[in-house]
């Protein structure tokens, strides 16, 4: 539900990311995504860039699952919405939720896992405490 989304992230859906039918490919939905957590980081103070290499907290995209309930078509805005965060001891799970921009109805639900992620050792590590705070306030 959009009340209940804690930060919005703009996007307009460009030509090259809609079918014949100029209906949104869904692939394009995990790019809408990625862009709004990226987003959200910067709203927090810190580009994703600086989280990886400054502050040694980077995590890694391990699944996502999309529930597609409308289109979105080419020239839309859309405003993807972070709502619930549930954070773990290795990861944290988002709930996207993305509208057309001024209305109420639900285009696409996303529920993404992510995982602290150690570059050195290629291996999941527990999310660091900068991250758990960010997430979490």
């Amino acid at each position: 539900m959009r009340s209940d989304c804690i930060f919005f992230c703009p996007v307009r859906v460009r030509f090259g990311e809609v079918d014949r039918q100029g209906i949104v490919y869904n692939g394009n939905y995990v790019i809408y995504t990625d862009l709004a957590l990226e987003e959200f980081f910067r709203s927090k103070g810190y580009t994703y860039k600086d989280l990886s290499q400054k502050y040694d907290s980077e995590i890694c995209h391990k699944k996502a699952t999309y529930e597609f309930m409308a289109s979105a078509y080419e020239g839309d805005t859309l405003e993807v919405g972070i709502g619930k965060i549930k954070v773990g001891n290795k990861s944290f799970t988002i709930r996207f939720e993305i509208y057309r921009e001024g209305e109420e109805d639900l285009l696409v639900l996303c529920e993404s896992v992510y995982v602290g992620y150690d570059v050195k050792n290629r291996a999941s590590r527990p999310i660091t405490d900068l991250m758990r705070k960010i997430l979490c306030t």
